[in-house]
């Protein structure tokens, strides 16, 4: 085993301590975006505070994944920017200790980070995804408030337009219902019934709205002719929409040997599962991103910042907006069969490598002082 030095531990916890606030704002950040929603299900749909932060909690794993790569660009970008704006690189320079070997305890970080990244693409997620998906589907089951508000349209099902003019106060029974359902744009069909009963179909992952003493008016736009059709029961089968959870067993919420199964079984059949095979490159490629964002950190975080740490902070979550965008272009070749899946998910790591080792070797021996270069062109975009 290689020593640790002081200097190895100097260096790492001035990277650690940037990367953990990184961890902590970014996630932050990105779970802002689904407050709105939680905060609409207490107030709106009578849903727990406990409930909604265990949902929060399900949530967090997909934004960790994302995080931690660019945590760790932050963290190196912060803490070598701080020892350079402080001199400190120019005296270890001057000792003789080259960038390669300040960069070994960055990039051993950076590798356990890679460990964890990759642990949370291959178990953590795929559990946390299905363990939400569970989750949501036990609230539309415990409540319909959950799903259903009374007096209002609720749009809350793919294709379905719902009015309910009073739930029960236990929760399992409608009254005054009303549905226009536009799931097959050649026959819209309005449902009218007296009253309904949202019941859980737990074979089949979905739900099923049973209604009773109602009718039925459809429209037939190809023979411009219309029919009524009156029922005593009828059971219209509806899949919560991204609001409430997906109601399939989604890529991203396959365990390991699961998503090779679903990959195996169709390329057996004929028919590729490209989306399948795109999440497992996407579960190897993203977290790679970590090396590399650990490497162009060095390089980059040498250079003179005349804006401060913030200045810092803008280009790291700029870089990682450019990974990002370069991720769902392969992310979309891949899962429409463009490209092969490895080749679509590599592409960003291709241009982040490409870009990490020549901005560190022109660093690493003094070449990007001696004229403008890439990283000065970075800087100014």
């Amino acid at each position: 085993m290689p020593k640790i030095t002081i200097l190895d531990r100097y260096v790492a916890r001035e990277v650690l301590a940037p990367f953990g606030m990184g961890v902590a704002l970014l996630t932050f950040a990105l779970v802002t975006g689904k407050l709105l929603k939680l905060t609409d299900m207490v107030v709106n749909h009578g849903v727990g505070v406990g409930e909604v932060i265990g949902l929060m909690a399900f949530i967090m794993p997909a934004f960790l994944e994302l995080t931690f790569p660019m945590a760790v660009l932050l963290g190196v970008l912060l803490g070598f920017g701080r020892m350079s704006g402080d001199r400190e690189m120019i005296a270890a320079r001057a000792c003789g200790v080259s960038l390669y070997r300040l960069a070994a305890p960055v990039m051993m970080v950076a590798f356990i980070v890679y460990l964890l990244s990759s642990w949370f693409a291959f178990s953590i997620r795929p559990w946390a995804n299905i363990s939400l998906e569970q989750r949501l589907f036990y609230l539309t089951r415990t409540r319909v408030s959950a799903v259903l508000k009374e007096k209002v349209f609720n749009s809350g099902f793919k294709g379905l337009v719902v009015y309910i003019d009073k739930v029960s106060a236990g929760g399992d029974g409608l009254q005054g219902v009303m549905i226009s359902d536009a799931r097959m744009p050649e026959q819209q069909n309005t449902i009218i019934a007296q009253r309904g009963a949202l019941l859980p179909d737990v074979k089949h992952n979905q739900l099923t709205l049973r209604l009773f003493e109602g009718s039925i008016f459809g429209v037939d736009p190809k023979n411009d002719a219309s029919h009524v059709t009156s029922f005593n029961t009828y059971d219209l089968a509806i899949k919560p929409n991204e609001s409430f959870g997906s109601t399939w067993l989604a890529p991203d919420e396959m365990s390991y040997a699961t998503l090779l199964a679903a990959i195996r079984d169709g390329r057996a059949s004929g028919k590729r599962n490209y989306e399948a095979e795109t999440e497992l490159a996407r579960k190897y490629m993203v977290p790679i991103a970590t090396l590399l964002f650990a490497l162009l950190g060095v390089s980059l975080g040498l250079k003179p910042a005349r804006g401060g740490q913030s200045e810092r902070f803008g280009v790291s979550v700029a870089l990682f907006f450019f990974y990002y965008s370069l991720m769902r272009v392969g992310q979309t070749l891949g899962e429409r069969g463009a490209l092969n899946a490895f080749v679509a998910m590599a592409i960003p790591d291709a241009v982040f490598i490409a870009l990490a080792i020549w901005l560190f070797v022109r660093a690493a021996e003094d070449r990007g002082n001696e004229s403008r270069g890439p990283g000065d062109v970075i800087w100014d975009l």
